[in-house]
């Protein structure tokens, strides 16, 4: 009787212990289903941020809020207003790190990103100045810079020969 009791009460706590294991590996399971599904901060999709760019070519430093698209937690797109955009193509994805991300673009534009809200709660700023328009401006100055230097070149040669012939 006293070998079948002690029998029964291994039995009992070995079964617990089995139940406890189970137990405890659906929840390490369940854990690492959590973390598959969230993104360790945003899920994807369009956000409202704070976008902010350094040109250090012109010297151009602007602000704006504008979209963004994140895709598992990393900075994919961001959107101007005027219906173009800015994606990985010209960047290496930043991963969002507590709401920022900052990269270089392959232009040389130096962006921090910092994410405000979700899409519906964005008042995206008017008369936004995209990479593009940069680049353009700047480019528009080199050539005008090229104009005057050539101009001025023509008007020393044409000097020099008026100072030649007399």
């Amino acid at each position: 009787m006293k070998n079948l009791f002690i029998a029964l009460t291994l039995l009992l706590f070995l079964e617990g212990c089995y139940e406890n294991e189970d137990s405890v590996q659906e929840s390490e399971e369940e854990t690492e289903e959590k973390k598959d599904t969230k993104t360790y901060g945003y899920e994807d999709g369009t956000y409202c941020a704070e976008v902010e760019y350094y040109y250090s070519k012109t010297g151009t430093r602007s602000k704006y809020t504008l979209k963004i698209e994140i895709a598992d937690n990393y900075l994919v797109k961001i959107l101007w207003p005027n219906g173009g955009w800015l994606d990985d193509s010209h960047y290496t994805q930043p991963e969002i790190d507590d709401g920022t991300a900052e990269f270089t673009s392959d232009a040389g534009v130096e962006y921090t990103v910092e994410v405000t809200g979700k899409e519906d709660d964005c008042d995206i700023s008017n008369n936004v100045t995209t990479e593009n328009d940069l680049i353009n401006q700047y480019n528009d100055e080199l050539d005008q810079e090229d104009a005057e230097n050539q101009k001025n070149l023509e008007e020393q040669e044409e000097t020099e020969n008026q100072e030649n012939n007399n």
